[in-house]
C-alpha cells in the first residue's frame, strides 16, 4: 500500500537521513472533487480549475515557506560532518579534524544566533497527500478501527489506519538539533586525537541518523471548502442555485476536516458552519453577501494558519517562542 510506503519513509528518513535533500519523489495522491450534483458540466469545469489552482497556489507556498527556512550555516555544518567521515574512511585523520573544526564553528554560531532554538532547519519536502475517504459513515469506521487498535496496544496497525484519514498539503522539514550535535562533533575530534578512529566514526554517524524531522499538514478540506466560498460568491448574482450547492458543500468539507482530525475541537468550526447558513439564507434572498463573505474569508484564513502549526516529536508549548526567537535574529 502507497500509504504504508509513504510512512515508512518518513520514519526511516528520521533515524537513518544522512543526506542534505531528499533524493526521492514521495507519491501524490489524486485530489477528490467535491460533489458534482446536479452542477452544470461549465461549472464543474470551472470549479474543479479554481480548486486545483487554489492547491497548487498553497502547494508553492508551503515550498516557499520551507525553503526560506533552511539554514545554510546548518547545512554546511552536515556537509563537513559528512566530510570527516569520508576522510576518516580514507585513513585522512587530520583531514577529517579540520572538518569537524569547520562544523563545530558553524554550529557554535548558531548557537550563539538561536539560543532558544532546539532546531534548525537542513531540508525539506512537500506532497500532496489524499487518501481520507469522503464518506463520513467510512471516516468513523476507520476512527473506530484506530481507536480499538490503540486499546489493544496494536500501534503499528493503529498507525497504518491513521495513515487512511490524511488529506492534507504536508510539508516535512528535516532539523539539526542544536542540542546534541554539537557535543557529537566535539567529542569524535576528541577521538581522532585520542586515536579512536572506529568511536570517532560511530559517533558522527549516528549524529548524522538523529536528525528530527518536523511537519506541517495544511488541511485539503479547508482548502476545498475555501475555494467553494470564493466560487460561491462569484456565482451568487447569476446562479443562486449552484452558488447554494457550493455553500453547502463547503460545511460538508468543514465537517470532513473536523471528523479527520484537524483540530477538532475547535469552536470555530460550530462558527463557520452558521457564517456560511447565514451566506446561504443571504443567496437565496438575493442580499448584498461581499460584506459577510469578506468578514468569514478573513477569519478562515486565520483559523486556517492556526490549523497548519508545525507538528514534532516532544512538541512543547514554547515552539511559539522558540519560532519568534528566530524570526526576531533573521529580521
Amino acid at each position: 500500500m502507497i500509504v504504508n510506503r509513504y510512512h515508512r519513509f518518513f520514519r526511516r528518513l528520521q533515524v537513518l537521513f544522512v543526506g542534505i535533500l531528499f533524493s526521492s519523489l514521495l507519491f501524490i495522491a489524486p485530489v477528490h472533487a467535491v460533489s458534482s450534483a446536479a452542477v452544470s458540466p461549465e461549472r464543474l469545469n470551472q470549479l474543479d480549475t479554481s480548486l486545483q489552482q487554489e492547491i497548487d497556489k498553497e502547494r508553492q507556498q508551503a515550498t516557499a515557506e520551507a525553503e526560506s527556512k533552511l539554514d545554510r550555516e546548518a547545512i554546511a555544518a552536515i556537509e563537513e560532518t559528512k566530510k570527516a567521515i569520508a576522510a576518516i574512511e580514507r585513513g585522512k585523520t587530520q583531514e577529517a579534524i579540520a572538518a569537524l573544526e569547520r562544523a563545530t564553528g558553524k554550529i557554535d554560531i548558531l548557537v550563539a544566533q538561536y539560543p532558544k532554538l532546539a532546531l534548525i532547519p537542513v531540508a525539506a519536502q512537500v506532497a500532496i497527500i489524499d487518501f481520507a475517504p469522503q464518506d463520513f459513515n467510512l471516516v468513523d469506521r476507520i476512527r473506530k478501527q484506530v481507536k480499538s487498535a490503540v486499546n489493544a496496544e496494536d500501534f503499528p496497525a493503529a498507525r497504518e489506519l491513521l495513515n487512511n484519514l490524511m488529506s492534507e498539503i504536508r510539508t516535512a522539514i528535516v532539523n539539526l538539533p542544536l542540542e546534541r550535535y554539537p557535543d557529537a562533533t566535539k567529542q569524535a575530534a576528541r577521538l581522532l586525537n585520542e586515536g579512536k578512529i572506529d568511536e570517532a566514526k560511530g559517533v558522527l554517524q549516528l549524529a548524522l541518523s538523529t536528525l528530527v524531522v518536523t511537519e506541517q499538514a495544511r488541511p485539503l478540506p479547508l482548502v476545498k471548502a475555501h475555494t467553494d466560498l470564493v466560487t460561491a460568491v462569484t456565482l451568487a448574482e447569476k446562479d443562486r442555485d449552484a452558488a447554494q450547492r457550493l455553500l453547502e458543500d463547503a460545511r460538508t468539507q468543514l465537517k470532513l476536516a473536523q471528523e479527520l482530525g484537524y483540530a477538532r475541537g475547535d469552536r470555530e468550526y460550530a462558527a463557520f458552519d452558521k457564517a456560511i447558513k447565514n451566506l446561504e439564507r443571504q443567496v437565496k434572498a438575493r442580499e448584498n453577501t461581499a460584506g459577510a463573505f469578506a468578514k468569514l474569508q478573513e477569519q478562515f484564513s486565520s483559523f486556517f494558519n492556526r490549523v497548519s502549526e508545525v507538528v514534532k516529536p516532544g512538541d512543547s508549548s514554547n515552539r511559539a517562542e522558540a519560532r519568534n526567537e528566530r524570526e526576531k535574529v533573521k529580521g
